[in-house]
């Protein structure tokens, strides 16, 4: 009998701690929505917030791996960069990623619409991030124009109020080898610093195909009675090789003799104070440099000679400051102005057999936005309120073609409208309308099609309805939209009966989607289910009916993190991707291309002395997958190749 006693007292210990794990989701805060912390209950979002805690025990070594279990997030490889893909978000057209998802790092963005707007998460060191919040359905009001499929930010660590602390980190695989050291120390009361050093080198398994980075980091912190302030400078260093197409008969050749080097310098500042009980103050500003430079070889009168093909060297200067007043029954109004100016120096060569041609550009682009947010709470309710004005300025100098230079602004408005609905202190539901927008990056804007040569705004138009809460054991959030994007910005193609270059399609593209995800602990076990369906097409014109190319309608995920015995943990990770019409395929005539599933094994174990010994299995039953890319100019398909089963082993010395 006391065994039994025993047992059902363990069980029930087991049930409260795992009840108390889901209701502290819903107590989560949330920083992307606002830039003030909110409470993830009371966000009118299908926001997923993955934790450091989660990062660990995932064994993910990069910053892309740990965003596939995120709902209406997949990967797409076509972009013919090994190691690194465009990232979509609620089926935003794949090679125009990131241009549609804004991506921070502790709220300032590292996409910039002064060049390509493209992102590489491989410049965040994955052991630098506290947490990583994902807000789809766009963040226009708050963050401005390329936010229109959501937000990505990742949060880094702080320094820690201890007088000496660090890790020291080791890797190795078959296609990895990684050092990192992070040291930090309190300088006073109030103050302290840390500094990260990694170095990452990948080995693809097929030939040219490789990736070297260097990271250095520098962060300091002051925390007085009333204000924080955080001052970062991060300098990131990458050589690449690139594989290109794949070759199924040779898997392992390279079909791309393409080398490039990429150099991003970002010097921060965030600075948060509470000027009374009712009013707080809010600063954040960065600068940034980025220099991106590739060669290749190419065969010039009969001889191989490495060339240069692309050079970038883009600057950018932002400042957001941000006041917060709250009001009657906590109810507050946040206003805000943000401004950023950049410029690009862009160099590009083709090269022929018959002589080469070149691209010679200068671009200034500045941007100045004004908005607010107010959110009244009334009973059980809150609403929210949000408008924001932004207006853009090109001017673009075309050296070579003077006659193709040109100067151009834009005025455009965002706003959103949402009611939440406070259940009770467990579960909320949200109704949200929002239209969002964004303008042509200034490379886009630079080689747009020359059938109209008029360049537009993108908009788009959301109807949300959601919920989140936890029952028990089991934490969940649900989400049903229906998008509506006018003038989307496009790459078509020659094999579509277009000119090769960037329009505004003619015609609405709708999106119809649910996503689900589910959570649920049951004593040493917890459960991790996402599920998306999203319903794409062309609306009208002669593309009538068309899917969006490379779009699949599935998406899932399940996640199985058992702790076998205490810090010693396993977790599993199943992800599937259906199936989808190859990229840049808008006639929908080459056939819909297959889908993949693969499974990723990892575990670590965590000792008293600091220590932390891990390692993984990358695509378990070694599946093979690739991604689709239609040609540009002609009805044939070229094939990227996903992940290969790969292997890693480490250990981390935390002090």
């Amino acid at each position: 009998m006391k065994k039994v006693l025993l047992g059902l007292a363990l069980l029930n210990s087991g049930i409260i701690f795992a009840e108390n794990i889901a209701s502290s989701k819903l107590d989560e805060t949330v920083v992307s929505v606002e830039k003030f912390e909110t409470d993830l209950l009371q966000v009118s979002k299908n926001i997923t917030i993955i934790t450091e805690e989660e990062i660990k025990k995932s064994g993910a070594q990069e910053v892309e791996e740990v965003l596939r279990i995120v709902p209406g997030v997949f990967l797409n490889g076509a972009n013919g960069k090994d190691f690194s893909s465009d990232i979509i978000l609620r089926g935003q057209v794949p090679g125009k990623s990131g241009q549609n998802i804004l991506v921070l790092v502790d709220g300032s963005s590292i996409n910039s619409s002064t060049d390509t707007g493209n992102f590489d998460l491989n410049l965040i060191p994955i052991e630098t991030i506290e947490r990583i919040e994902v807000v789809p359905n766009g963040g226009t009001v708050l963050y401005g124009e390329g936010a229109v499929g959501g937000v990505i930010n990742i949060i880094t660590k702080n320094p820690k109020n201890k007088d000496y602390y660090g890790q020291i980190g080791v890797d190795r695989g078959n296609q990895i080898r990684n050092y990192n050291v992070n040291i930090g120390s309190k300088v006073t009361s109030t103050t302290g610093v840390e500094v990260t050093y990694l170095n990452k080198l990948t080995d693809g398994y097929r030939h040219h195909s490789e990736k070297d980075l260097e990271y250095v980091g520098v962060k300091g912190s002051y925390e007085g009675k009333d204000s924080k302030l955080i001052v970062g400078y991060k300098h990131g260093e990458k050589k690449s090789k690139f594989s290109g197409t794949i070759d199924k008969k040779d898997k392992k050749k390279s079909n791309s003799t393409t080398e490039a080097e990429e150099i991003q310098d970002v010097l921060s500042l965030n600075y948060e104070k509470s000027l009374n009980e009712k009013l707080k103050f809010l600063l954040n500003s960065d600068y940034k440099e980025r220099k991106y430079s590739s060669t290749s070889e190419k065969k010039i009168n009969g001889i191989n000679k490495r060339v240069p093909s692309t050079n970038r060297d883009t600057k950018t200067y932002y400042i957001n400051p941000q006041i917060k007043y709250s009001y009657w029954n906590n109810s507050y109004l946040i206003l805000g102005i943000d401004y950023s100016k950049g410029e690009s120096n862009y160099q590009s060569q083709s090269h022929t057999s018959t002589g080469s041609s070149t691209t010679n550009t200068f671009t200034d682009r500045k941007s100045i936005g004004t908005f607010m947010t107010n959110n009244l709470y009334y009973k059980d309710f809150l609403f929210t309120q949000g408008l924001r004005y932004q207006s853009i300025d090109y001017e673009l100098e075309n050296r070579n073609v003077p006659s193709k230079s040109f100067e151009h602004s834009f005025n455009e408005k965002s706003y959103e409208l949402t009611g939440t609905y406070f259940v009770n202190d467990n579960f909320s539901t949200y109704l949200t309308y929002n239209r969002a927008f964004r303008a042509p990056t200034a490379d886009e804007a630079g080689s747009w099609n020359s059938v109209d040569g008029k360049f537009d705004i993108q908009t788009s138009d959301t109807i949300e309805i959601g919920g989140k809460g936890y029952l028990e054991n089991i934490y969940f959030s649900t989400a049903i939209y229906h998008s509506k994007t006018e003038k989307e910005i496009f790459y078509l193609t020659k094999a579509s009966g277009e000119t090769s270059s960037n329009y505004n399609f003619f015609d609405p593209i709708l999106r119809i989607g649910v996503e689900i995800l589910s959570e649920q602990y049951i004593d040493k076990l917890t459960l991790k289910e996402s599920i998306s369906y999203i319903h794409h097409e062309v609306d009208g014109g002669k593309y009538d009916g068309k899917k969006v190319p490379g779009v699949p309608n599935f998406i899932a995920s399940l996640g199985v993190n058992y702790e076998l015995i205490e810090n010693l943990n396993i977790n599993t990770t199943l992800l599937y991707r259906g199936g989808s019409y190859a990229m840049y395929d808008y006639q929908n005539k080459l056939g819909k291309q297959g889908g993949y599933t693969e499974v990723n094994l990892s575990i670590n174990y965590t000792l008293d002395n600091g220590i932390v010994l891990y390692g993984g299995v990358n695509n378990l039953f070694d599946k093979e997958y690739y991604y689709a890319k239609a040609s540009t100019s002609k009805d044939t398909i070229s094939y990227y190749p996903g992940t290969k089963r790969n292997y890693f082993i480490g250990f981390k010395y935390n002090f």
